[in-house]
């Protein structure tokens, strides 16, 4: 049995004195640019949150009681920096946020209570390490 022959085709360039348009760098072109703009908003979405600006945490206690507590943000990157301030204590916040994941603290004074939990960019779940559940909706 006898194997069918196939024809080699080269691939090589048009010579520089070929006067026909290359196609196939426009279509390559079109299509890289065409891959960008469906990937660029997979690649935007796992990129931080932008959390800078005035937040509302409430916390409910064991108790069933609510304190509120206001927070500035301010965020460089990956890294929180800021201020709280509640009806009894106010100091400085500081923390830091990979992709939904965030976590911070607050310190003021002698004592200081740190967070950790998720975000969707307009709201924060976190809880502290003595199970103590918040949640902060932008002002």
């Amino acid at each position: 049995m006898a194997l069918p022959r196939h024809r080699v085709t080269s691939f090589a360039p048009p010579a520089a004195s070929d006067p026909r348009p290359r196609r196939t760098s426009v279509v390559a072109a079109l299509a890289l640019a065409l891959g960008c703009s469906i990937a660029a908003p997979a690649v935007l979405a796992q990129s931080a949150p932008v959390l800078s600006g005035k937040w509302q945490l409430s916390c409910t206690g064991r108790r069933g009681q609510v304190r509120h507590v206001s927070l500035e943000i301010e965020q460089q990157g990956a890294t929180l920096s800021g201020s709280y301030a509640g009806p009894r204590r106010s100091g400085k916040l500081s923390g830091s946020v990979q992709g939904s994941e965030v976590s911070f603290e607050l310190a003021g004074g002698r004592r200081s209570a740190t967070f950790k939990g998720t975000t969707d960019g307009g709201r924060l779940h976190v809880h502290t390490a003595k199970g103590i559940s918040c949640t902060a909706t932008r002002q």
